[in-house]
């Protein structure tokens, strides 16, 4: 018998994941970038490497390096004092970058260590349940020394109502998944 949401004993006590609860937190620092200016954000996802062998009139093929892709986070500008382009500029600058004013500020560059600090040693995606209570997060994928690859301060124009939104491209070593185990009722 089917189980799970698709129907079965116990199917109307399961809710699928849903792309619309979700949070994202940036880091274990005091941060300035809050979780409600997330708009959107892709989840992690990797690719695998190929090499082919080629024997006489074969290809054989073999998987090879596993390789994690950058994600995007879609955030609004609220503005001052929660204004997330000067919290992004601060991050930079906490990298290690200072714009080119004299030799000292042109000689500084940006080092992995600061950057992954900067962004406050993690960013966490996590994927809610209907529930509000503890168990409510169903996964958390958690980004492994993450940093700002990519930062693009959105549109201005003349004919549109909408919010400025930031993009935001992180690239990072590694995720893992934690699952939460108890958000599934018992009685499956």
């Amino acid at each position: 018998m089917a189980q799970g949401f698709w129907g079965g004993q116990g199917g109307a006590l399961i809710d699928p994941k849903r792309s619309f609860r979700w949070l994202v937190s940036f880091g274990t620092k005091n941060n300035a970038l809050q979780e409600w200016y997330a708009r959107s954000a892709t989840k992690p996802n990797f690719t695998v490497g190929e090499t082919a062998h080629r024997f006489i009139n074969h290809t054989f093929w073999y998987p090879g390096r596993v390789e994690w892709n950058t994600i995007d986070i879609t955030l609004v500008d609220p503005s001052y004092p929660n204004d997330a382009s000067k919290a992004l500029m601060d991050m930079l600058q906490e990298s290690g970058y200072y714009a080119p004013t004299d030799v000292l500020s042109a000689s500084n560059t940006i080092t992995k260590k600061d950057a992954v600090t900067a962004m406050g040693g993690h960013v966490k995606l996590k994927q809610l349940g209907a529930n509000s209570n503890d168990k409510n997060v169903q996964e958390i994928w958690t980004l492994v020394n993450p940093w700002m690859k990519d930062v693009k301060f959105g549109d201005l124009n003349y004919e549109n109502e909408d919010m400025v939104e930031i993009t935001l491209t992180l690239r990072y070593d590694y995720a893992t998944l934690e699952v939460n185990k108890d958000v599934v009722p018992k009685s499956l």
